[in-house]
């Protein structure tokens, strides 16, 4: 049911009987906006006839076609273009994942993950969200409408999202910012039954009940289908009707920190929280929030505070192209139907032309002079097998009726006809290669630079879809803190919800929206995250794998896994037990090569010992022989005091001699011992 609102429990002080006030300014906003009003949803009404192919739209968007006795036909290739584009998001679409800022709690943003995606799951919102994009890339904006539905859960109400179509609200001309932070109201129109009105205030069933549907039309929001249907007399206007405005909060503002929190808990515990904490102190600021007036047949049953618990618009816009500087309002919002409608009509013109020429070969028409035919109405005859009377005193017999030749084709024609086409695709910045049409011959390296060429020209549109996407995520966790239970959520995770799930400041400062892979589960998220990380190289265990993904009869696979990964386990157990063997082994025998090796070096070590003593003992044998010999010449010079000089000359060669001898004696003594040593240190 596409609504939004709810059964406004807890809000019956803001009901009201006709609110004179509020009905007014309504009233003065359209008249104030209905020009440029109409302008956007005019040029956008053409956009959706050109996307479905309207073959009487050329005699009102160009009147200036000759159109007599002609059937003008209709070669539609916007929508071929659009749809790829369309199928492109559809084929890649993502998802919203919640992840902490840096060392923020890693698992209060993996439950506020896991409700989104159970809140998206259920009611089917990137389904939505493709509609919404191909909506925008008709008419140029389409909104999400997200509101809670009490009707089945009272207490924390299911988050429901809506796709509204360009003729379906009335937005402030001179808003800029994609979040609608500037946008001063939003005026949305609904045709619904009585029934489902009451089923969305309940407290007000009997005054619903009691209206009268046959009324007559406000003349508002004239580009629905339900105006153009006059025979459907059982369906209610009810109009919703979102304002900005200011509200009184209050903040606690911490001097030493420099921190500031708004206080939503009530006031009595507001003083027991500054008597416990005298240095906090209380300021109360105005604060921009959004409320709500909702009309039921041009009657004001609810105006008050928006019912959401939220201060931001529930409405998110899907923009194609959006340029606010523009002057002109029906220009600002663009689609990519409203750049492709010129060349669609040339190429239109051009083929019914074609056609006409072909056409006109088959029968061209016929000279025929005055009197020759039996009956005249034969000229216009066409087609195979027809016969012409001519008659016998026709004035040049029959020559008196001839073909006109048929104009030929001129190969030009033709030509023209493939750059229209050609000039369709680059208007739009789609190739070949994305319709998968492309005929030439080239490398696949070389198609899929042009494919991603073509998908650079429509970047825009797909960041506009992705910034889109985080502002519907943020909106949805406002939603969920500001009115899901913590019995609820626990229903939802399977756990109980941390401490900071409900803070108001883990949204702002703690956590970001990005986007991810799409997935039916947070399952499914799972599975995929855990294969990239495995493939990453982290061990993440199969058994984890399986559990995660939507294989069918998965208890029984895993449990012949878990087998298998079991004897794999033993075998590599008995493996590292042989090679554990294997290698004790070797630093056993390592170990022995170790002591014999150290019996050798200490068997080395003794002999070297044994060595230096040996030389200590040649040594003193060698100074023996020196004294001995220094004895021997104090001998022979006392025997020279007898011997002249002849003789002592002839006895000091002999001494000199015998002292030569004794000193290479002296040196080859000292050479082994040097040898010796340099053995002892090799070993």
């Amino acid at each position: 049911m596409a609504v939004s609102s709810y059964g406004l429990r807890g809000f019956e002080e803001f009901y009201t009987d006709g609110d004179k006030k509020i009905q007014s300014w309504m009233k003065e906003i359209y008249n104030d906006t209905a020009t440029v009003t109409q302008s956007r949803w005019l040029q956008q009404s053409i956009d959706e006839r050109f996307y479905a192919g309207d073959q009487s739209l050329w005699n009102e968007f160009y009147s200036s076609i000759p159109v007599f006795r002609r059937k003008q036909f209709n070669f539609n290739k916007i929508k071929r273009i659009v749809n790829m584009v369309s199928g492109h998001q559809r084929k890649n679409r993502k998802t919203l994942n919640i992840v902490p800022v840096e060392n923020s709690d890693q698992l209060t943003a993996d439950q506020f993950n896991k409700v989104l995606i159970w809140a998206n799951t259920q009611e089917n919102v990137f389904n939505t969200l493709s509609d919404a994009f191909l909506g925008s890339l008709i008419t140029g904006m389409n909104l999400l409408s997200v509101w809670m539905d009490y009707r089945t859960d009272p207490f924390s109400g299911d988050i429901r999202v809506d796709n509204l179509a360009y003729n379906g609200y009335l937005i402030d001309p001179w808003f800029k910012k994609k979040d609608l932070s500037d946008c001063n109201y939003i005026w949305v129109r609904r045709f619904l039954s009585k029934k489902q009105i009451a089923s969305l205030m309940p407290e007000r069933e009997k005054e619903i009940m009691a209206m009268s549907a046959d009324t007559n039309k406000d003349g508002y929001f004239n580009f629905l289908p339900e105006n153009y249907n006059i025979s459907q007399r059982q369906l209610l206007p009810y109009d919703e009707f979102y304002y900005l405005d200011y509200r009184d909060a209050t903040i606690l503002v911490d001097p030493e920190n420099e921190e500031s929190i708004e206080w939503n808990g009530p006031k009595d515990n507001l003083k027991y929280y500054l008597a416990k904490y005298p240095n906090i102190k209380k300021q109360t600021i105005q604060k921009q929030t959004c409320k709500l007036a909702i009309c039921v047949n041009n009657r004001v049953m609810y105006s008050g505070k928006n019912p959401y618990k939220s201060d931001k618009y529930p409405f998110i816009p899907v923009m194609a192209y959006y340029q606010p500087e523009l002057p002109y309002y029906e220009w600002r919002i663009q689609g990519m139907v409203r750049g492709l409608r010129d060349a669609q009509f040339i190429l239109n013109r051009r083929q019914q032309i074609l056609l006409d020429v072909l056409e006109s070969q088959i029968n061209s028409g016929m000279k025929v002079m005055e009197d020759s035919l039996v009956d005249d109405k034969d000229a216009f005859k066409s087609g195979q097998g027809q016969a012409l009377f001519i008659k016998k005193d026709a004035p040049l017999g029959l020559d008196s009726v001839q073909k006109i030749p048929a104009a030929d084709v001129s190969p030009a024609f033709t030509n023209i006809i493939d750059q229209m086409n050609q000039s369709i695709m680059d208007i739009s910045g789609v190739n070949e290669e994305l319709l998968g049409s492309a005929e030439d011959d080239k490398a696949g390296i070389l198609s899929m630079l042009r494919q991603g060429a073509g998908l650079t020209t429509l970047q825009l549109l797909f960041d506009n879809l992705d910034e889109s996407m985080k502002n519907l995520g943020r909106l949805e966790l406002d939603l969920v803190q500001s009115n899901f239970t913590p019995s609820k959520i626990q229903r939802i995770i399977n756990e109980k919800p941390t401490e900071q799930f409900y803070n108001k400041t883990f949204q702002k400062f703690d956590c970001d929206i990005v986007e991810g892979t799409n997935t039916s589960t947070q399952k499914m998220q799972a599975f995929q995250q855990g294969m990239y990380l495995r493939e990453a190289g982290i061990p993440i265990p199969s058994e984890f794998l399986l559990q995660m993904s939507s294989l069918q009869d998965k208890t029984k696979v895993i449990e012949q896994i878990v087998q298998q990964e079991q004897q794999q386990q033993q075998m590599q157990q008995m493996q590292m037990q042989v090679q554990m063997q294997e290698l004790q082994a070797r630093a056993e025998l390592s170990h022995a090569r170790a002591n014999a090796d150290q019996g050798l070096a200490v068997e080395r070590a003794s002999r070297v010992q044994e060595n230096q003593a040996l030389a200590v003992e040649r040594r003193a044998n060698a100074i023996k022989d020196l004294e001995s010999a220094s004895l021997d010449k104090i001998r022979a010079a006392k025997e020279l005091t007898t011997i002249d000089l002849t003789q002592l000359q002839q006895l000091l060669d002999i001494v000199e001699r015998i002292k030569g001898g004794e000193e290479a004696k002296a040196e080859s003594l000292q050479k082994p011992q040097a040898n010796e040593t340099q053995t002892s240190g090799i070993a």
